[in-house]
């Protein structure tokens, strides 16, 4: 294993531990146990290709982000009644998805810092899969998920719902709003 292959799996090692209360395994030893009985015999794989909806509870706008590389746009502060950000096309999930799968989130607050987070995406997927949720926490944490059809609306309702004083700023004194992002991620000057 060499030395770049070992800081990925430390990364995605304190990543899982933390999202598990500080569980002890080895990031293989949790997506291992966490992986789900193989599909069917009969069952064909198909293919999603997801919208990525961005959700912002964090002080201040995200300039723009990706997943896994596929652009997911900028996303304003969320607030009680929206996410943030509007759909953007698209990342491919093939299912049934048996074990859990890394994805890749970058994003920037400015044009200057950007940074990067590796999240679990957990099975199982929804059969009726159509939105990829990208939810980024004020304490740095980032959570995705896989929504199906929501009854007619385009996305999930925001998981916490929060006042803002404006779209790119969660309080009206700016001293207030926190950055979290190096908390959980790496974060460097410059793209990368």
């Amino acid at each position: 294993m060499n030395a770049t292959q070992m800081i990925r799996l430390t990364v995605m090692w304190l990543l899982i531990a933390a999202s598990n209360g500080c569980n002890s395994q080895s990031p293989r030893e949790v997506l291992t146990e966490r992986a789900t009985a193989p599909p069917a015999a009969n069952t064909t794989p198909k293919a999603h290709n997801l919208t990525i909806y961005g959700y912002n509870y964090t002080d201040t706008g995200i300039g723009s982000f990706e997943v896994d590389g596929q652009g997911g746009g900028n996303v304003m502060v969320s607030e009680m009644d929206s996410g943030g950000g509007s759909g953007v096309c698209c990342i491919s999930i093939i299912t049934p998805m048996v074990k859990a799968r890394i994805i890749n989130i970058k994003w920037t607050r400015d044009l200057d810092t950007w940074c990067q987070q590796e999240v679990v995406l957990e099975p199982p997927i929804p059969s009726d899969a159509k939105r990829l949720e990208v939810h980024f926490y004020r304490e740095g944490r980032i959570e995705i998920a896989v929504t199906g059809s929501l009854s007619g609306r385009m996305s999930s309702p925001p998981r916490v719902q929060l006042a803002a004083a404006s779209e790119g700023s969660r309080h009206q004194d700016k001293k207030l709003n926190i950055n979290n992002d190096s908390k959980f991620a790496r974060c460097k000057l410059g793209y990368r």
